[in-house]
């Protein structure tokens, strides 16, 4: 093994002494023993006189390496085979010396079709009842060395050439279209695919399986196909809509054709991962994909730009590719916030920008105010630690940092610097500074300056703000926002674009020092009014507001005369503020009762996660009744407005926030809601047809919380002959989702029975912490069942997210201490992360209560509740 340390550290990598350029690979699965047998053919070129050759391998088993040299005149076969289980790799010892020039490496191996979402694997799948399986693939990150030896890291590109023997009765797919297709044997045949593009491994795909598929074609001629399980092709054509039109929209966005001719997606029965980008054959979750006369809004919004995610990965990581895992940001923050730029531009009704800050911003933001939180460059050494990093802050802050700076370039210099930087590194690898430079070249700004800091620091600025002496002047201030309250003494500092608002106008300023004063035209501010600070909220940071300008922000609050993007920023940062201890939570809750006329969707649904937030933390305190009543009592007025029924010609976001208000109504102790839902539900039962889409998740949710162990049966009845994965999702989101401990445990037990799939092990884990008795059910469970879920899920995204949701919603610092012994004992390499962050969000949610206690009491009291 041989190490590079360019970026600050040691990274295991390869031996450089060869590189491939082609692999020609034959895989055989055996659909009933459940192993593939394997041929391999690896152009090399030699670099450097040897006699070994190292490739990675995890898993194979291989029985014979062979190399040539150009032209096959001397032929050896390796006198040993040596394997490295630590580092996952193999390496080929040959007798004689090789010099360098072009050769041929062939490996004869076998692979296992094993059932754990990664490698070439296996996935159960039903046919009129019959359980059958299909093999399929995962290799992202690092999971394509399980499948084929070779040279696993994302910089070491190579064109692949597959060729796949499968039974005579089911599909094969791959990146490419097949090019020859011969019978095989008896009952089996032979598919061999064109050679790909240049690409990495982990874009590499086949899977062999029976679908059904809906075809179109963008109006450049690229072939669409969806493909879906037998029977349910109708169920793909809302992607394929989306699919042909988006990828159009990137076509002429990045001013570059899609080089493939063809983009097949497929939805899979267990798939870890949302979906993946494979070029030329996406593969998806089914609830990720398939959309049907059933389907929600947030479903279809979901499916929308989940699509549109993947798409964008074929320019954005599939023709230009991070040098390596370090600059996943580079893959994942652009495919995210274009993704959302297509989304929008699809469904413009669907306010998707808005829908970003609380989705993407909120959510980076309430992770990056951590310190065991990350920079988005974030050093990686092996294999091991990659899977740490996909989470918060590589999607949703590197979207926003990304948002932010488009913001501040402006969009026609942002769309002329992304076509020159993807035209300059066409088929290549790319860092950070490469993108940079290309977006310095056509806005001719220092974008490297305004945005270092932002990708190569850990965490935010909260921006403090105060009336200079003068009309026109902000005294400003910056320092690292920490969500537990406590200081930073790093000294960062960032580039802060303040975009500023007020009812006279608007303008803007770059703030780059830890403190001083700004000067703001008079027509914009005058200190006896109002002023927003980051309109629009693009600024990846928050603001804290002097006690009188927050004073004043509270009447264009009510009366709607701020934008709803303005009324969230103002919301989520107050919220943010008073967990951190740096304003009263009582400011918060005057925010948020503040806010009863409210109307869009976005702003309630902040409203609502804060105020469930609040009730969490509160569960089991002797004032938690007093906070449900002022949780309907906020509510109330928009409750009225909506009520149960659909209106005609609705907007579909009035239809999203009638799902979310009567949700928080009904777990909140509101016996008109609670009596409406179960009657919705009896009728149901009898006739499905009766009950809306968008309304069946909620009322799931009601009638579980407030009902017994019969409805609970009831339900898994449901989960049991439900036809769609979607409504299989919505039931296990709520069977642990009730007051009491047993109802609870019963829940956990049908967790992990075969009924549910390993992909959806997490679901039931989602509302642990809003109940009283959840989390301590929750965590004693995991800790039983340790060995259980470590098994079945090892090495995924799957567990650690069950671990972190299992344990962050504790408020007792003698938990959090239990929690650390435990994994003390029960180590999870790829939660590491994600435990220290649980641990600093338990002990931030415990200064928070203690802090707090005595400020709500009183509110709560003042306020009558």
């Amino acid at each position: 093994m041989s190490s590079s340390s360019s970026s600050g550290v040691d990274r295991i990598l390869l031996p450089t002494n060869v590189r491939p350029s082609r692999y020609r690979i034959t895989l055989e699965p055996d659909l009933t023993a459940f192993i593939a047998k394997g041929e391999e053919e690896v152009d090399i070129e030699v670099l450097k006189d040897t006699t070994e050759i190292t490739v990675h391998s995890n898993k194979l088993k291989i029985s014979k390496a062979t190399l040539s040299s150009a032209g096959n005149t001397k032929t050896q076969d390796a006198e040993s085979i040596t394997f490295d289980e630590a580092n996952e790799t193999v390496t080929f010892k040959f007798g004689s010396s090789v010099a360098p020039g072009a050769a041929m490496l062939h490996v004869s191996f076998e692979c296992e079709l094993a059932n754990d979402m990664a490698g070439f694997y296996r996935s159960k799948y039903i046919v009129n009842g019959e359980e059958r399986w299909m093999a399929t693939t995962q290799f992202e990150a690092t999971d394509a060395r399980k499948a084929f030896p070779c040279w696993d890291e994302p910089a070491v590109k190579a064109i692949f050439e597959i060729t796949l023997v499968v039974p005579s009765n089911r599909v094969a797919l791959s990146n490419m279209d097949p090019v020859a297709e011969a019978p095989f044997g008896e009952g089996k045949k032979k598919i061999a695919f064109a050679p790909s593009p240049i690409m990495s491994t982990y874009l590499v795909a086949f899977i062999v399986g029976e679908f059904d598929y809906v075809e179109g074609a963008t109006k450049e001629g690229v072939r669409v196909r969806i493909y879906t399980p037998v029977g349910k092709k109708d169920t793909g054509r809302f992607a394929l809509d989306v699919g042909t039109k988006t990828l159009s929209y990137f076509t002429d966005y990045f001013g570059i054709a899609y080089p493939l001719p063809k983009c097949d997606m497929v939805a899979i029965a267990d798939f870890s991962a949302g979906a993946m980008e494979n070029w030329g054959l996406i593969t998806y979750r089914e609830v990720a994909l398939l959309i049907d006369e059933t389907s929600t809004i947030q479903q279809k919004q979901r499916v929308a730009y989940v699509v549109a995610h993947e798409l964008a990965h074929q320019w954005f990581g599939n023709l230009v590719t991070m040098e390596w895992w370090s600059q996943l940001w580079l893959n994942e923050g652009f495919a995210t916030f274009v993704g959302n730029l297509a989304t929008n531009h699809l469904f413009p009704e669907w306010d998707i920008w808005t829908l970003f800050v609380n989705d993407y911003l909120f959510s980076a933001l309430s992770l990056d105010g951590l310190r065991s939180s990350h920079p988005i460059e974030v050093d990686v050494r092996s294999s091991s630690q990659i899977s740490e990093i996909f989470d918060a802050i590589s999607y949703n802050k590197g979207s926003c940092v990304i948002r932010m700076l488009e913001t501040y370039l402006g969009e026609q210099s942002f769309k002329q610097g992304l076509h020159v930087y993807l035209k300059r590194h066409t088929y290549g690898n790319a860092v950070t500074e490469d993108l940079w430079a290309a977006l310095a070249e056509t806005s001719g700004k220092d974008v490297k300056g305004f945005m270092g800091t932002f990708t190569s620091a850990m965490g935010y600025p909260v921006v403090s703000v105060r009336p200079g002496a003068q009309d026109g002047t902000l005294e400003v201030q910056q320092t690292r926002f920490l969500s537990n309250g406590d200081k930073d003494d790093s000294g960062t500092v960032w580039s802060v674009s303040l975009e500023v608002r007020s009812e006279a106008g608007a303008t803007n300023a770059i703030f780059n020092s830890a403190s001083g004063q700004i000067q703001v035209p008079n027509g914009v501010y005058k200190k006896d009014k109002w002023l927003k600070v980051n309109a629009g909220q693009s600024g990846f940071y928050r603001v804290k507001y002097s006690e009188d300008m927050l004073a004043k922000l509270l009447s264009p609050l009510r009366e709607l005369a701020l934008p709803p993007v303005d009324r969230l920023g103002i919301l989520g940062d107050s919220f943010a503020l008073s967990r951190a201890g740096s304003m009263q939570t009582s400011q918060a809750l005057d925010i948020a009762y503040s806010l009863a006329n409210e109307v869009d969707f976005t702003v309630w649904t902040s409203l609502s996660n804060n105020l469930g937030g609040l009730a969490s933390l509160w569960r089991a305190q002797p004032e938690f009744p007093s906070i449900q009543k002022f949780v309907c009592a906020t509510l109330a007025q928009i409750y009225a407005k909506l009520g149960w029924d659909a209106k005609s010609g609705e907007p579909a976001l009035d239809t999203m926030l009638r799902a979310t208000i009567l949700a928080r109504l009904g777990t909140n102790g509101h016996a008109e809601v609670i009596k409406e839902a179960q009657a919705r539900f009896a009728k149901y039962l009898s006739d499905p047809s009766t009950l809306a889409a968008d309304l069946k998740p909620v009322v799931f949710e009601i009638v579980m919380y407030n009902g017994t162990q019969e409805t609970q049966d009831t339900l898994i009845k449901l989960y049991k002959q439900a036809a769609s994965s979607e409504e299989k999702t919505q039931i296990l989101r709520v069977l642990a989702f009730h007051p009491d401990p047993a109802i609870i445990k019963r829940a956990f037990e049908f967790n992990l029975t075969p009924e549910v799939r390993e992909q959806d092990l997490h679901l039931a884990f989602v509302k642990v912490g809003a109940t009283v008795h959840g989390a301590e059910v929750g965590w004693k469970f995991l800790q039983d069942n340790f060995d259980s879920y470590n098994s079945r899920l090892k090495g995924g995204h799957i567990f650690p997210r069950i671990i972190g949701m299992a344990t962050e919603t504790f408020t007792d610092e003698a938990k959090a201490q239990e929690i650390e012994a435990f994994f003390a004992s029960h180590s999870v390499p790829a939660a590491e992360r994600t435990l220290k962050q649980s641990l600093e969000t338990i002990r931030a949610r415990t200064a928070w209560l203690a802090r707090s206690k005595e400020d709500v009491v009183q509110w709560l009291k003042t306020k009558g509740f």
